[in-house]
């Protein structure tokens, strides 16, 4: 299996004007973490995961991952406790959180507050993966309204409208 994902981060209100920044990160890129016994492998994309630092550049306080167990693995990894964490099954299955919550490929989990995120593969995987690959990411909650329209994401419907008629504008 072949995954990929195209993040759009949203921003405080004060920083959602800045110029949008792609960035296009490769395998060779990432910060490789492993389990003591081997069964997990951690990719960090961006942020600080236990003191290891991605690639990704962000402007606001973030981790993200690409975790891979093996069949019957199981992962406690330290997340910091003022974020806030999503769990997407890339592909297998397994368990999320210390009550091992079953999570199943193409399903996300929004996580509550903790100082560690639980993940634990099934023992066994079906046919199409030998793995259980979790997108796991999270960050500090802004705490502000949010209004999307298309691919923008603003505080207020009337940013938007603000910001539609800015492009608008500028095209003449």
């Amino acid at each position: 299996l072949f995954h990929g994902l195209q993040l759009w981060i949203n921003l405080p209100r004060a920083k959602k004007r800045i110029a949008p920044q792609y960035q296009d990160l490769q395998g060779q890129d990432f910060s490789l973490l492993t389990s003591d016994d081997g069964g997990a492998l951690v990719r960090v994309l961006a942020g600080s995961v236990d003191g290891h630092a991605g690639p990704g550049i962000s402007h606001t306080p973030l981790a993200i991952t690409h975790i891979t167990l093996a069949p019957g693995a199981r992962l406690v990894l330290p997340w910091p406790a003022e974020f806030n964490a999503l769990a997407y099954a890339l592909s297998g299955n397994g368990t999320v959180g210390p009550q091992g919550q079953p999570l199943r490929s193409g399903q996300l989990a929004v996580l509550g507050a903790g100082e560690s995120v639980v993940l634990r593969a099934d023992d066994f995987q079906d046919s199409r993966t030998n793995a259980f690959d979790v997108f796991l990411l999270g960050g500090v909650p802004l705490g502000e309204p949010v209004a999307a329209y298309g691919p923008f994401v603003m505080s207020s419907k009337a940013e938007l409208i603000d910001r539609k008629s800015t492009r608008l504008n500028s095209s003449h």
